[in-house]
Order: structure tokens, then sequence, then C-alpha cells
């Protein structure tokens, strides 16, 4: 019985080994799947993850790719559209120009044609004792209802003497639009020629010369002959406006309809063909087609003139007109740099201490600084003034006799003819403009006192003839027909007197050094036309 006993303790014993073995192996065989799954999932895990990262990069590059090529696609769009817009507006302009141009030459009555007196060859007298015409292509000339045809070259010639052109019409023109060139007279020494047709008219005192043309086309000669093409573009738009403003009030003026024209060529309206027209005075007057200067509707006469003296004048102190024009106010010159540094506003140069002060000691930049008619100085010697002034205080006389008053023994001034001065004992200013402009003067001699007034007789009696203008830099100019301007002083030295000064012309409007030292800052034409005339508006002609 134990012996069984202990058998089967024994047998007990190895199915409990038996099973621990077993469960062993299962937990072991189980730790085994779990950690495989483990295992598996972790790196299946992290691959599938690189994976994803780097079909995300892939798909980001073309992504990024598309996209590169769609800005592409989109800049290569944009940069075709800006081409042809560019290219539609400059071909919209070249087609707009050709068509003014046709218009123009098809319609010149659409541009306002314009009838030039053409003067002598000094500007001097309007009647011709002789013209002779020809042209670079065929040309005709028109006698009444009768055309004479003349080859390339061939000289039409007509003579005052000739009586039988009186009471008849006379055109010539040429055949397909070139010049007409006038052989009697020189500009600059070389023959002028003309766009346009040339009307010959006979008067009693010699040949009349009119020429026809579109006022635009006028415009392309005025431009060189008033202002250098030398400067800036925007400089010479400013004066194509002037110019085709002032041309328009000339038109209406009628101050030469008994001669059958609206203008001449001389200093007396605006300079004409003095200078041939080129490409900048054609793209200047182009670039501002019809365009004017208004103020209440109404075209402005736009006057100009070479250089200031750091102020313009007042329009009614320099053409003494009975009301003050609105547009043609004095102005101050002070560059906008220089107000800011130095803080001036203005001077008020009526002050005779004051105005030596701002000639003589520049505290200031203004637009015309730079130039050199910004300041200028005479010396004249009395018996010099004393041989000439009867005779130009004569003139101004006869030209407008309650500008020169004759001193009477009660003290009293009345405009009376004759004029001897004798000599020279002083010249006073006793007028002068808020601008500093000179409006009055005093001439007193052994003989007689005269007074003169308005700034182009001051400059007309007092004229340094044969003296030599002395110019700021050195530069000198050999006489001249009147005063520089009516901006100066005078003093008397030994044998005679001395003039000190400052700008060239009679002071109102647009100077037109200041306009191109303006450009050259970058102000456009419509901002330099209105820092110049007041309350003025750039625009088209329409309703003219």
């Amino acid at each position: 019985m134990e012996k069984m006993k202990k058998n089967n303790k024994g047998k007990l014993n190895n199915k409990k080994q038996v099973l621990i073995i077993i469960a062993v192996i299962s937990i072991m065989v189980f730790i085994c799947i779990v950690l495989q799954a483990y295992i598996e999932g972790y790196f299946g895990g992290k691959k599938k993850s690189v994976k994803t990262q780097t079909q995300n990069t892939i798909n980001r590059e073309k992504d990024g790719s598309k996209a590169d090529s769609n800005d592409n696609k989109s800049s290569k769009t944009k940069n075709t559209k800006t081409v042809k817009k560019n290219n539609t507006a400059k071909n919209k302009r070249k087609k707009h120009k050709k068509r003014r141009v046709e218009h123009i030459a098809a319609h010149p009555e659409s541009s306002k044609p314009l009838r030039v007196l053409i003067t002598n060859s000094n500007f001097s007298d309007m009647f011709h004792k002789k013209i002779k015409l020809t042209s670079s292509s065929s040309f005709y000339v028109k006698v009444n209802n009768k055309t004479k045809s003349y080859a390339a070259g061939k000289k039409a010639v007509f003579n005052a003497s000739d009586k039988k052109l009186k009471g008849k019409k006379i055109v010539a023109g040429s055949y397909n639009g070139a010049k007409i060139k006038v052989l009697n007279i020189k500009r600059q020494n070389i023959h002028p020629e003309y766009r346009g047709t040339m009307t010959i008219k006979y008067k009693s005192k010699g040949l009349l010369l009119t020429n026809t043309l579109p006022i635009e086309q006028y415009l392309y000669a005025v431009l060189p002959s008033e202002m250098s093409t030398s400067n800036p573009m925007e400089a010479l738009k400013t004066q194509a406006v002037c110019a085709r403003s002032y041309a328009y009030n000339q038109m209406k003026s009628g101050k030469y309809a008994e001669y059958g024209a609206d203008v001449d060529d001389s200093v007396a309206c605006q300079v004409y063909n003095n200078i041939p027209e080129d490409k900048r005075s054609r793209k200047a007057v182009d670039g501002t087609f019809e365009r004017v200067m208004k103020k209440s509707g109404k075209v402005v006469t736009a006057y100009y003139f070479s250089t200031s003296w750091g102020y313009t004048a007042d329009g009614q102190d320099v053409w003494n007109t009975p009301s003050k024009i609105s547009y043609l106010d004095s102005r101050f010159q002070i560059t906008a740099r220089s107000r800011r540094k130095t803080g001036i506003k203005g001077y008020n140069l009526s002050n005779e201490q004051i105005f030596r002060n701002f000639i003589n000691n520049e505290s200031c930049t203004t637009y015309d600084s730079k130039e050199e008619w910004y300041r200028w100085s005479v010396k004249i010697k009395e018996k010099s003034l004393r041989s000439r002034i009867d005779s130009a205080l004569s003139s101004c006389y006869v030209s407008n006799n309650a500008n020169v008053l004759t001193k009477l023994k009660n003290g009293k001034y009345k405009s009376r003819s004759g004029f001897v001065t004798g000599k020279i004992k002083s010249i006073e200013i006793t007028k002068r403009e808020k601008s500093g402009m000179a409006s009055e003067i005093i001439i007193r001699g052994n003989k007689n006192t005269y007074k003169v007034c308005n700034q182009y007789n001051i400059r007309k009696v007092l004229a340094p003839v044969s003296e030599t203008i002395k110019r700021r830099y050195g530069t000198d100019m050999a006489g001249y027909f009147m005063l520089p301007s009516a901006a100066f002083y005078i003093d008397a030295v030994s044998g005679g007197f001395k003039i000190t000064g400052g700008g060239f012309g009679h002071g109102t409007g647009m100077s037109q050094s200041g306009a191109g030292n303006m450009a050259k800052q970058g102000f456009n034409y419509r901002q330099i036309l209105n820092h110049y005339f007041s309350g003025v508006k750039v625009t088209a002609l329409k309703g003219y």
C-alpha cells in the first residue's frame, strides 16, 4: 500500500511538472506572439509614417512645381497682357496722331488756321519791295483764277513796282505739302521755309506776304524761336500752351485785320520761324494738342518773358490797365526747398532799401537764381544818354502821350510835345511796385524835367544802346535797344549813371528760365503753369 502511495505521488509530481512546463511554454508562446505583434506593429507603422512623409514631400514638390508652373504661366500671361496693352496704347497713340495729322491736312479749318504777316529780314517792316518764292518740290502760284505751275527749285518773283498786281489775289503753295522757301528774307542767315500757303497782296507801300496755316503747325516754329528746345520737354509743353493761348487771343483781337492777317512774326506778337521747327518742338506741340489756359471759361492771354529777378510782376502794373488782371499777380519765385530752409515768405520790394538789399544780397534761392540775366549792371555816360534821350522821350510820347509828362513852372506835370532835356542832372525812381518793378521815374535836366511812366517807356528811355551790359558769371552783352528789365536801381557815378538790376523782359506771367528749372526739378507742365498763372485751368479749346 505504501509502495502504491509512493508510486501515485510520483505520478502526481510528474503531471504537475508537465503542466508547469506546458504552462511555461504557453506563456512563452504567448509572449512571443505578443512581442512579434508589437514588433511588427511598431516597425510597420514607422515605415508607413516615413513613406507617408516622403510621399507628402513629393506631393508638395509636385504641388509646388505646379504652383511655380502656374505662377510662371500667370507671369507670362501678365507680361504678355502688359506688352499687348502697351503695344495697343502705343498703336492707339500712333493711329490717333496719324488721324489728327490727316484731319488737319484735310480740314485745316478745324485747327484754327492762322494768318501770319511775314516781316523783312530784321523784323522792322511788313512791306516788301520784292518777293521771291521757291520750293524743294513742284509748286503753284494762283493769280485770281489762273494757276501756274513751277518745277522744284524754280523761282516765282513779284515786284512792288508791278502795278498789274494791284487788286489781285495771289496764293502760292506746293502740290505735295512741301514747304515754300522765301528767298527775299533771311532768318539766322538762312532763307526760311514755311508750311501752308503764302498769300501776296499789293499795297501802295509795298507787298504784303502772309503765311496761312493751322495754328498747331504755326506753333511748331514758334517754340524754338521763343524757347530753346534743349529745355526739358515739360518746359517746352508750358511754352506750347502759353503760345497757343496767346495766339488765340491775338486772332480775336483783330489787330492786323487791315493787313489780312491775325498776327505778325515779330516780338510784337510771338517770334515765328526765326529758328526752324525741330522734332522736339513738334513733340511738345503734339503733346498738348489744342490745350489752352482758361479762367472763368475764357482763354487767357498767357504772357511770358525770359528771366525773373526773383519776383514776377503784377499784370496791371506792367501793362498799366484800368483794372486788375486776375491771373497775372505778382509772385515770389523762391523754391520750396529754400522756403523751408530760410523760412522767408516774401518781401515788400516797393521799399527802396529793401529792394536794393534783395538785388545785392541773395538771401534765398529762386527758380531763376542760376541764370545769367538774374543779375546785371550797366554804366551809361551822361553825354551818351543825353544824345538820345530826347528822341526816346518823343517816341514814347507818340505811342502814349499820357506816359510822358513835362514839368511846368508851377510844379505840375502836363502832357505836351517837344523834348529838350539838356544836361542830365539826376534820374530818380519815384514809384516802385511791390514786385520791385520801377513804374515811374523823373529825369531832371538843366533845361527841362520829365516824368516817365510805365515799365516799357522807362526801359526804352534808359536803353543802353551802345553800352556793355555786365551779367552774372562775368558774361557781357554789347548794347540793347531797351533796359533788360524795370527791376533796377540807379546811382550817379563819375561822368554818368550806374544802373543795377535783375531779370530780363517785362516780368509778368511765366518766366521761361524759371519754367525750365522747375521742369528739371520734376514739375510737370500743368504744375508749372499753375505756379505762374493764378486760378487757371489747362483744358481743351472746345467751345472757344
